[in-house]
């Protein structure tokens, strides 16, 4: 059976007099990794700092391995929550070298463990070549490492992670995020991460929790958070989006300026007038469809163009095309929607 690492029931948090968070109900399994996501200012730092126990909740409950840290009544210390926590300036020890960094949280055990354990952390995160060197003589990603081993490594029941990557390039965070993920699963460590980036969360994280309105208004998977959104806020945030005006015609098909679209349509009435979500990846080019469209902007990028293109009724859509085709502004091209299910919002905007 999987145990909850952290339940949080109807957490509410008050900053300042105004309501950041209210009625949050989370669970997080044991050795699951997820992502707290959501506009600015939604409380993602707020509600991971009160996990931590470096803020006060103001009513609700909070526990780590089914023992209450907090609620009306009890108030754990945030050193004896036994949770890892990694910020944005990674904050190492600049005189400890990056062994001694590593093994900074493992004062407890004997030397030999000590370096057992940070040995057997620096092979995972392969960082072993650098071991006895300085944070000012390694790079960023290597810092980044150094930090993730270094919290991981007196075992903490969660580790929180708050944008851990916001410093690095692009090209540097593929394999680092790989790395940390594999460690993390390996480790068997509980994690969540707060970052404003949804490639980041999609290749880290098992779920994501969206807050939104003081809430967590979604909780599922990263396939489904993008697939299937309940909102048009979180599909907006996680992707580019389009919406297509459609009509239901029965329980498995909807009219749109674009034909008849299959799908399931059952939680609409018949001749409702809906939007359909549409992304870039659901309209393919295809010079043999009667469909034409106009090219009103264009991106490069490198191996695809991002085409905005205006149906016949003036509506606008995107796509994704191979750079091979390169088609001018207010070039007519056609296309052919290719949805593999309806993702239908209520049309009233």
């Amino acid at each position: 059976m999987t145990r909850n690492k952290l339940q949080l029931d109807d957490v509410k948090i008050i900053f300042d007099g105004q309501v950041v968070l209210s009625g949050v109900d989370l669970k997080v399994n044991d050795g699951e990794i997820i992502s707290l996501m959501g506009s600015s200012a939604s409380g993602k730092t707020s509600l991971i700092r009160s996990i931590a126990g470096f803020n006060r909740i103001s009513s609700g409950t909070i526990k780590i391995d089914d023992i209450t840290v907090e609620d009306n009544k009890n108030f754990v210390n945030v050193d004896k929550r036994n949770i890892g926590v990694i910020f944005q300036d990674l904050a190492l020890f600049p005189h400890l070298t990056v062994r001694e960094n590593i093994c900074f949280g493992l004062h407890k055990d004997n030397k030999k463990n000590q370096n057992m354990r940070s040995t057997k952390l620096e092979e995972m995160l392969n960082i072993s070549s650098i071991a006895d060197r300085y944070p000012h003589q390694i790079s960023g990603g290597q810092q980044q490492r150094v930090a993730i081993a270094r919290a991981i490594a007196p075992k903490p029941s969660i580790l929180l992670l708050d944008e851990p990557f916001s410093a690095l390039d692009e090209e540097l965070k593929e394999t680092l995020m790989t790395d940390i993920k594999n460690t993390l699963k390996n480790e068997k460590t509980t994690a969540i991460l707060i970052t404003h980036n949804p490639k980041e969360a999609f290749t880290m994280c098992d779920k994501i929790a969206f807050l939104s309105d003081g809430k967590i208004s979604q909780f599922d998977t990263p396939y489904n958070i993008y697939h299937k959104p309940t909102s048009r806020e979180i599909a907006n945030f996680f992707g580019i989006t389009s919406y297509l005006k459609a009509k239901i015609i029965d329980a498995n098909h909807i009219e749109t300026s674009l034909g008849t679209i299959f799908g399931n349509t059952q939680d609409f009435e018949k001749d409702s007038d809906v939007y359909l979500l549409l992304r870039p990846d659901d309209i393919i080019h295809d010079d043999d469809s009667t469909e034409s469209t106009k090219v009103i902007d264009k991106v490069f990028y490198g191996s695809d163009f991002l085409y905005e293109l205006e149906l016949q009724d003036k509506q606008k859509v995107f796509c994704y095309t191979p750079s091979h085709h390169n088609h001018a502004l207010n070039e007519s091209i056609g296309i052919k929607p290719v949805v593999d299910h309806l993702m239908l919002f209520e049309k009233k905007l």
